[in-house]
């Protein structure tokens, strides 16, 4: 397990959480291009700690999630941040084969969803229009 925290001046937050390194590191590169603090989780269980822990701060201001994660999967995840935080807008992410997935992450309250590998200007415009809210245009 890792935390990488990378703060952007007087910008929110979002959690990235991903086991699969590469992916996880483009994901994070674009959401500080556009003016995120970006903190990432390497599992769900971790990701699910890291949640619990926020309780004395702000929880955070976004998710991306992906939902092929080993021991907690991202549908578990997902389930327990609408029970929790329902306020907070989650990005799932999936590959190709995980389509029907995907549509369930929707039903069940995911804000967007990216199948991988996604280009970097779709990735941009769901950040934005999700995400609207928290950082204006850049």
């Amino acid at each position: 397990m890792f935390h990488i925290t990378q703060q952007a001046p007087a910008s929110r937050r979002i959690l990235v959480i991903d086991h699969d390194d590469k992916a996880s590191d483009i994901v994070c590169e674009h959401l500080l291009r556009l003016g995120f603090s970006v903190e990432r989780e390497d599992s769900g269980i971790s990701g699910l700690v890291r949640i619990a822990d926020e309780k004395p701060r702000a929880p955070f201001d976004g998710l991306v999630l992906e939902l092929d994660l080993p021991v907690l999967g991202g549908m578990a995840i997902l389930q327990e941040m609408r029970e929790r935080h329902p306020e907070i807008p989650v990005i799932v992410t999936a590959t190709p084969g995980q389509i029907k997935r995907l549509r369930d992450a929707m039903n069940l309250g995911a804000k967007e969803y990216l199948v991988k590998p996604f280009d970097s200007e779709l990735f941009t415009r769901k950040c934005r229009r999700i995400f609207c809210d928290i950082i204006g245009p850049t």
